[in-house]
């Protein structure tokens, strides 16, 4: 009996014990010292080296959101589902994304009735065929029938959902795009927002997106991030981030990922939805372009120099976000750590995500590109860079003098290197050496091992990898 007693209590012991200490196993991380690299270096020459960001994504935004019912078309998604959606969820998915900086007050009025059958305001589904005519006609349309009672210029942005079942060519013709600015005036070489009136004289010139009844969440997201983001330079700040040149085909053949070389799934600009209808987050890109990551979020390392830090998860936010290596010409790179918590446990990898930014490319010509760590894995599937993964845990940019290492992490945060190309592959065996030294000595230390593994760290923190590994080699 007291046997049984005994070890009774000594699995109530084990199980508080458990229950304490957070129900983790033992875990090797490396090195969880806080500050590893001390706190992170801001670039001297200050200002804001994010290059340009929204002005009007920022704090309450109004939306006005019209369901517009066609007179020979029977709506099939029930009404509850639409503003579940367009009020509740896209609410909640702006204020994620944006770390709790913007959110939708939204008027959600309902069905509006329009004056003409589907076909005089269908359009096509490939984004350079669209008639703007008809873009035009639906949304003065809609505004004509609710003139009476609407005052537009309580509103910032305006959402229509054309009540039609619809797909590629069916239905409506095209299931979301962005109005204003984008379709009534173009994408591509001076998009500008534009002035709409209703039949009796009254105007909008404000966002105007448009997502038919089955459109996912994602959809909508899409084009409300390129009305909330404006125009910069003849260009929309937030542009869309998948291939226009392939967006046609794609559409015939219902496989959006046919589009999406680019970016895959990793922003909603590149890809609407993941897996059934999972709605991906933004990258780091479009949250500068919204305002939404400062430049005290970031940290510019230039090529030749050399910084190491620890980046919060973007899904979740924190105080560094985003490394940015400018490049002649005025392209760059972004590297963001992408790790599966909130909005990112939809992506098929996690680990540092490295993007090369063309601001001088087109609309839909590769802005934004993934540098990709497994060009075999389909539509960037495996496209972060990790220490843990062999052939997926350097990246070298020899032309520009550029390597970047993933590390270990620091709780949720990431670490990551910049240094030079040459310094690259010894920057990447150190880092090796320093999990392995770590796993072999973990804490606490004794006399003898302490120090080395003190000195073999200070060298790391110090860019010298060749005496960093040689330390560690030497404790083995």
């Amino acid at each position: 009996m007291k046997k049984v007693i005994f070890l009774a209590g000594t699995f109530l012991l084990a199980f508080f014990l458990w229950v304490i200490l957070g129900c983790k196993g033992p875990q090797v991380r490396g090195p969880q010292e806080e500050n590893f690299f001390g706190p992170p270096v801001q670039d001297s020459r200050g200002g804001n080296f994010l290059g340009p960001q929204s002005t009007r994504a920022k704090g309450e935004i109004r939306v006005l959101m019209a369901v517009a019912q066609f007179p020979d078309v029977q709506p099939r998604v029930p009404l509850r589902n639409i503003e579940r959606t367009v009020v509740q969820e896209l609410n909640e998915y702006v204020k994620e994304q944006s770390y709790g900086q913007t959110w939708v007050k939204a008027e959600f009025i309902g069905y509006v009735s329009l004056p003409h059958s589907i076909s005089a305001y269908r359009i096509s589904p490939n984004n350079f065929e669209v008639d703007r005519g008809r873009v035009r006609k639906l949304i003065e349309d809609t505004m004509t029938s609710v003139e009476d009672r609407v005052d537009f210029s309580r509103y910032q942005n305006i959402l229509i959902v054309p009540a039609a079942m619809t797909q590629p060519g069916k239905g409506y013709g095209m299931m979301c795009y962005c109005a204003n600015p984008g379709m009534l005036t173009g994408v591509r070489g001076n998009p500008r927002y534009v002035t709409l009136r209703s039949r009796g004289g009254k105007e909008f010139s404000g966002g105007v997106f448009v997502a038919t009844e089955n459109a996912p969440l994602g959809m909508f997201a899409h084009d409300f991030f390129h009305a909330l983001g404006g125009v910069s330079d003849n260009n929309r700040l937030v542009p869309c981030l998948y291939n226009f040149e392939r967006q046609p085909e794609a559409s015939r053949l219902h496989k959006w990922e046919y589009c999406t070389d680019y970016l895959g799934t990793w922003d909603v600009m590149s890809t609407h939805y993941v897996g059934k209808r999972s709605t991906p987050g933004i990258c780091s890109f479009t949250r500068i372009r919204l305002g939404w990551i400062s430049s005290e979020q970031a940290i510019q390392v230039r090529p030749g120099e050399e910084n190491g830090t620890f980046l919060a998860p973007l899904a979740k936010g924190g105080k560094t976000l985003v490394l940015k290596i400018p490049l002649p010409g005025g392209q760059y790179y972004l590297v963001e750590s992408r790790q599966p918590v909130g909005v990112d446990k939809v992506q098929p990898d996690s680990g540092i995500l490295i993007l090369k930014v063309n601001p001088a490319a087109q609309e839909g010509s590769g802005i934004v590109r993934i540098m990709d760590a497994d060009p075999n894995s389909p539509n960037l599937s495996r496209a972060t860079f990790r220490l843990d993964q062999e052939n997926r845990n350097l990246f070298v940019d020899k032309e520009n003098n550029v390597a970047v290492i993933p590390l270990w992490a620091q709780g949720e945060n990431q670490g990551v290197m910049v240094t030079t190309a040459e310094k690259g592959r010894d920057a990447l065996m150190a880092a090796q050496m320093i999990l392995k030294l770590w796993q072999k000595y973990p804490e606490p230390r004794d006399q003898k091992t302490g120090p080395i593994v003190e000195e073999c760290l200070a060298a790391f923190k110090g860019f010298d990898f060749q005496k960093s590994y040689r330390i560690a080699q030497k404790a083995f």
